[in-house]
């Protein structure tokens, strides 16, 4: 279960020159300018229980936001989260890898972080390993990585992390087109054993396939829900 209620979330404008920038423009244009943030999420109500949710809406719509807020990675400005039920995300290829480890260390560690036993770990890192196709690119530090090649770490390393909930970001849809069919394919796979699946796209067409409910976000809100 997923409840949202009346949850806003604001990302601060980090500037050192901010406050002269006000002042200078409030000189011009009246005292009018008073908020030294962006209003990323604006009163999100949710309630939802077992399916498979899409996220559609433009850039900068609020779809990332809303998954980095269930993920944990930002706590909301105001409301009340609660969450039920173990999470793992696909948010940002680039999150929790360490670009001076090598893959494999990248993978350990990552199965560390989500608490995976070590009598379990070995076994994960080997499927993981095969599943990448990098071969011996896994023992050099993945700063020497192309993106095509972190996708393919980042990607296979949490789709084999098991959970309550997964949540699925853009950066998904990045894959080459050699490998697209393939990571379509797991994704479905693992939807399965997921209780709750968020999956934000740009493409409407391919959510209607999957999803059994899309969530509309229009500059922070959600707009409509079908």
């Amino acid at each position: 279960m997923i409840i949202l209620e009346n949850v806003f979330l604001n990302y601060p404008i980090s500037d050192k020159n901010l406050s002269l920038r006000k002042d200078f423009i409030s000189g011009i244009f009246g005292s009018n300018i008073k908020k030294n943030y962006i209003e990323a999420l604006k009163k999100i109500n949710l309630k939802l229980d077992e399916g498979v949710y899409g996220l559609y809406g433009e850039n900068g719509s609020g779809k990332t936001s809303l998954l980095k807020i269930i993920a944990g990675i930002y706590p909301p400005s105001s409301g009340k989260i609660e969450i039920s039920g173990s999470i793992s995300s696909m948010i940002d290829i680039h999150f929790g890898l360490n670009d001076d480890l090598t893959g494999v260390e990248n993978i350990e560690l990552r199965l560390i972080v989500e608490n995976i036993k070590k009598d379990k770990r070995q076994a994960l890192i080997d499927i993981i390993k095969k599943e990448t196709e990098l071969g011996e690119y896994l023992y050099l530090p993945i700063k020497t990585y192309s993106s095509g090649m972190k996708f393919r770490l980042a990607f296979f390393t949490s789709l084999y992390i098991e959970s309550d909930i997964l949540l699925l970001d853009e950066w998904i849809a990045t894959a080459d087109e050699k490998l697209r069919t393939k990571v379509d394919k797991l994704i479905l796979e693992r939807i399965t054993k997921s209780k709750i699946t968020f999956i934000a796209l740009h493409d409407l067409n391919r959510l209607k396939k999957i999803c059994n409910k899309i969530i509309f976000f229009e500059k922070g809100e959600i707009s409509k829900i079908s």
